[in-house]
């Protein structure tokens, strides 16, 4: 069991094996389960509370993010199931997030090269 929380893994939306929006399958392949079995107790959570179980589903749809494996098919090209909008929001705003993060780094590595104190860093580092 102590191995089970020692893996670096991300709970994600899996849209190959989902129904509907998968996030039951999601919870299945973080939780290393059957598909069916996340599927019966969200049915039965359902069935016993209604708006509760309701909303947590809607509310893992529209926080877990997409797997970026089930995003590609066979070919291992993206798939065209990636024209809806809130997907290509969501890659994008990833993409921004990244590059954004990396052009921070690079102004403050410019700054510090550019800076006096790296100057004479380096000239006692050539003593």
């Amino acid at each position: 069991m102590s191995e089970f929380f020692r893996k670096n893994r991300k709970l994600y939306r899996n849209r190959q094996k989902g129904v509907i929006g998968g996030v039951c399958a999601g919870l299945a392949d973080y939780f290393e389960v059957d598909v069916k079995l996340v599927r019966i107790c969200a049915i039965v959570c359902l069935i016993f509370t209604l708006q509760v179980a309701f909303i947590a589903y809607w509310v893992g749809y529209f926080v877990l993010d997409v797997d970026p494996n089930s995003l590609k098919n066979k070919s291992g090209k993206l798939d065209a199931r990636l024209h809806s909008t809130h997907e290509r929001n969501a890659v994008y705003n990833g993409i921004h997030d990244r590059f954004s993060k990396v052009e921070e780094r690079l102004r403050r590595l410019e700054a510090y090269v550019t800076s006096p104190s790296f100057k004479l860093s380096d000239e006692i580092n050539k003593l």
